[in-house]
């Protein structure tokens, strides 16, 4: 068998809102996006091969917003490019410990991207705009 193809699905508020959150202030690129009434209510955004779904919540999946998370672990040679990533976008971090330091984006419905890097690539690495 084939190695899955399988992506995360965070459940959002405001779809409108977490698009351009995501692709704006975020800096990931809008793959597809299906609409209803003319308005975004599921897509899908990715940055640097990781692949994300977004979906507004309705009737009976209201309570869902903001429960997401996805872990994404870093390899050396990605992490350098990842910190010139955060720093030109002035991402918000956070630094929490998951079994390791982990290092925490949230979006605008408190949805979590947990994303270790390894541990000799933390020195000189601080939360930007949280505890």
């Amino acid at each position: 068998m084939r190695n899955l193809y399988a992506r995360s699905v965070f459940f959002v508020k405001d779809a409108e809102r977490s698009l351009r959150y995501y692709t704006e202030t975020l800096g990931f690129s809008l793959n597809w996006n299906h609409q209803e009434q003319g308005r975004p209510y599921v897509f899908q955004v990715s940055l640097f091969g990781f692949e994300l779904i977004l979906n507004q919540t309705e009737s009976g999946t209201e309570e869902r917003a903001g429960h997401g998370r996805v872990f994404i672990g870093l390899d050396h040679d990605q992490t350098r490019e990842f910190r010139r990533y955060l720093g030109n976008k002035n991402i918000e971090t956070t630094i929490t410990v998951w079994g390791n330091r982990t290092l925490v984006m949230r979006d605008l419905d408190e949805n979590e991207l947990f994303i270790w890097l390894p541990e000799d690539e933390w020195e000189g690495f601080e939360a930007k705009g949280g505890a």
